[in-house]
């Protein structure tokens, strides 16, 4: 997903970025690429989106004051490691949020949980990156929580809130309807129910 910087803040980093002799393009490709390098090593996905916020984050902290940042590269190697633990928060919160989900919304043994929790897992993992992205922010959290990733989200999108939630729910029929057809094609029983009834 891409992080779009107004062009103040792009200048104001672009300047930052620039040493002496030096081409500030090329520094800002060698930042984000070490930057990406850094998420991939901490296990932290999609590294490129993460490196992209890590930038977006930097190039506010230079618009604000660029004098408080002696260097650049070593301020956003800490943004990093901060958006790095955000992103692993995230990660253990989405985990739950899809186990209560799966729980929460279906009566049923837990056997058939543990299934449908899988199936939900295999289901998400066919889905492209950035809708995972845009379902997973859009349904974590509490209440208030919600609200605040929505916001964010739909920033980030370029969306209003209407158009943000009916990607959601378009993205949760679609995923909702690959765990119902996993969950039917692993139980035959229920596939021979279905064949007798309809014969």
């Amino acid at each position: 997903m891409a992080y779009d910087l107004d062009s103040t803040s792009f200048q104001a980093l672009l300047s930052a970025l620039r040493p002496r002799g030096s081409d500030s393009a090329g520094a800002y490709e060698q930042l984000r690429v070490a930057l990406i390098r850094f998420f991939r090593w901490n296990n932290c996905g999609p590294a490129e989106e993460l490196a992209d916020l890590a930038i977006d984050r930097l190039a506010g902290k230079l618009r604000e004051d660029a004098r408080m940042i002696a260097d650049p590269a070593r301020f956003a190697l800490g943004i990093a490691r901060l958006v790095a633990q955000e992103h692993r928060i995230r990660q253990v919160r989405q985990s739950r949020a899809l186990s209560e989900y799966a729980s929460a919304n279906h009566d049923s043994p837990e056997e058939e949980n543990e299934q449908r929790l899988a199936a939900l897992e295999d289901c998400l993992s066919l889905l492209a990156p950035s809708n995972r992205y845009i379902l997973e922010r859009y349904y974590t959290g509490d209440a208030g929580e919600r609200i605040r990733n929505r916001r964010q989200l739909a920033a980030e999108l370029g969306l209003d809130r209407n158009a943000l939630r009916n990607r959601a729910l378009r993205l949760r029929r679609q995923l909702e309807d690959c765990i119902d057809k996993r969950l039917h094609d692993k139980n035959p029983r229920d596939r021979s129910a279905q064949n007798n009834t309809i014969s």
